[in-house]
């Protein structure tokens, strides 16, 4: 008896599992929009990944992978992905499209979108939670994820790359750019001259090929830096250390000091006031920019 029962709960348990895997539904929409000059695009998707590569210079082509789970407050998964599929959130004006902007009118839905569009597009990305990744696009690029990891190459200058838990690597960046993260890693390496800022509150910091000021801080974290300083760079990291790789020519003002560390200078240095292993204050070459590199734990070294 107590066996019976026993596999009749069983069953039940098993039974009641199937429905549940059902709800999950899937489905594609493709959809190709003509322009006809620069471009303004905007995508956001609240949970999904948003991907941009280089394509047509007179289209945007767009392939949205619609993802649904739930009971959707009545309607079925497989309704909810056919309505996307069938009406999918995009708007155009002109050259200005707008994709994902309504996608909130229907519940328990997901999607992913994979876009290509002119290299010349000025393109503002953003997801909820979950990864951007763009590739190739010369316009003004600003990204922004919720939770998400961010990755671009070969984009244009003022680069905003923005993530509230993630790491984001930018490789070939022509120009100026803004990296920022409430914990993980940043990697920036650089084309062209411009400014940059780069804050992360965990995580370390790695730039190549700066030319120009910067701004960079890690609440906790390592900060390197290979460049010129052609103006102001500002350095401060909690705990970790920060290393710098300048040219032998490199005409600086320095000001560094670490809380325990100390800090060392490769190039041949005009020292100001008593010598000091955690401050050092002085002119390199001449003088020139000042850079300022402060940490609370970590050495300071400059080669």
């Amino acid at each position: 008896m107590h066996l019976a029962i026993r596999n009749s709960v069983l069953v039940a348990a098993i039974a009641a599992l199937v429905p549940t895997a059902a709800l999950a539904a899937d489905g594609t929409f493709d959809k190709t929009l003509h322009v006809n000059g620069s471009v303004m695009l905007s995508v956001s998707t609240g949970s999904g990944y948003v991907h941009v590569s280089p394509g047509s210079s007179s289209e945007v082509h767009i392939v949205g992978h619609v993802h649904a789970n739930g009971w959707g407050f009545g309607a079925s998964a497989d309704d909810r992905v056919k309505q996307v599929v069938n009406n999918p959130p995009i708007d155009q004006s002109g050259n200005i499209i707008t994709i994902g902007r309504h996608q909130d009118w229907i519940r328990n839905v997901s999607i992913d979108y994979d876009v290509t569009a002119p290299r010349a597009t000025a393109l503002k990305a953003r997801t909820g939670s979950g990864g951007i990744n763009i590739s190739g696009i010369d316009g003004t690029v600003s990204a922004d994820s919720g939770s998400g990891g961010i990755r671009a190459d070969g984009i244009g200058p003022n680069a905003r790359l923005e993530t509230g838990s993630g790491g984001i690597h930018a490789s070939n960046v022509r120009g100026a750019a803004i990296l920022q993260t409430g914990s993980g890693n940043l990697e920036l390496s650089l084309t062209a001259a411009g400014d940059v800022k780069a804050q992360t509150g965990s995580g370390s910091i790695h730039i190549d090929g700066l030319s120009g000021g910067l701004r960079a801080g890690a609440g906790s974290g390592t900060i390197e830096v290979a460049g010129n300083p052609t103006s102001e760079w500002r350095l401060e990291s909690g705990s970790g250390g920060i290393h710098l790789k300048l040219a032998d020519a490199a005409r600086f003002s320095l000001n560094a000091e670490t809380g325990s560390g100390s800090v060392r200078v490769d190039h041949p240095i005009v020292m100001q006031g008593a010598l000091n292993r955690h401050h050092v204050l002085g002119t390199v070459n001449g003088g020139g920019p000042t850079i300022r590199a402060t940490t609370g734990s970590g050495d300071v070294t400059i080669h």
